[in-house]
């Protein structure tokens, strides 16, 4: 009697169980073995998760196409437009976890982790909303703010000359203006402002100097990629803010 294509239909049988095992596992079951990734999100869109367009589609193997002079990127052939993406204040390109699944990617979330997946069953990616917390140190003249373990802000800052600058640990807000302007120094522009401590705000500026120049607020470009309107929008209220003199 020839065994071997017993063999082969046991084979085939427990391979066929497989199969149909992980289409029905859970979700959190189904992103154990996945990547991890931390998400950006941004106080002024509460409500959308991104995630870096380069990095998510090299991890997903999925070809993007660029042309010159369009309105839209194409994400495996699905057009996505560039107003829908966003940037970090070094350039790098965000797309949201909607625009991906526009483009196909399976989408589910784990109410219990909070986490959400996307991709397909063999490549996945685990999407994390990390906490906020930013870092403004004295010494460098230098801000430096996180989401999760991603850096998503570096910018040279000019804080207050004389020591003017509070260090300690502060909460962004609550108050945060597009258009502010100083009620001390003779109504002054204040663009894109976060308040840290009572009168103390970071702010956008237009003269940014590598040394403390300011009447004690935290002065930030507002040139090249315009790090002071992407730290208004992407800091929430509460948000906490070390100022540091090391």
């Amino acid at each position: 009697m020839n065994k071997r294509p017993i063999k082969f239909y046991l084979s085939a049988v427990l391979i066929a169980a497989g199969i149909c095992a992980m289409a029905v596992s859970s979700p959190a079951t189904a992103a154990a073995g996945a990547a991890e990734m931390d998400a950006v999100t941004f106080a002024t869109e509460p409500k959308k998760i991104y995630v870096p367009l380069e990095e998510t589609a090299k991890r997903l193997r999925w070809p993007i196409q660029r042309t010159e002079g369009s309105d839209a990127i194409s994400l495996r052939k699905v057009s996505i437009p560039i107003g829908s993406i966003r940037q970090l204040a070094d350039g790098t390109e965000l797309i949201s976890i909607a625009d991906l699944a526009a483009a196909g990617a399976r989408v589910e979330k784990d109410p219990e982790t909070g986490t959400t997946t996307i991709g397909s069953w063999f490549r996945r990616l685990n999407i994390s909303v990390g906490e906020k917390r930013v870092e403004i140190n004295l010494a460098k003249q230098q801000l430096s703010a996180w989401q999760g373990q991603r850096l998503v802000l570096q910018t040279k800052i000019s804080s207050g000359r004389d020591g003017r600058t509070p260090t300690g640990e502060f909460r962004a807000g609550p108050y945060k203006s597009r258009k502010h302007y100083s009620s001390l120094y003779d109504n002054a522009p204040m663009p894109w402002s976060v308040q840290v401590h009572g009168n103390v705000f970071v702010h956008g500026f237009t003269s940014v100097p590598d040394y403390p120049a300011s009447h004690g607020c935290i002065r930030v470009p507002l040139t090249g990629k315009n790090p002071a309107k992407f730290f208004y929008e992407w800091v929430n209220v509460g948000t906490p803010i070390a100022i540091v003199k090391r």
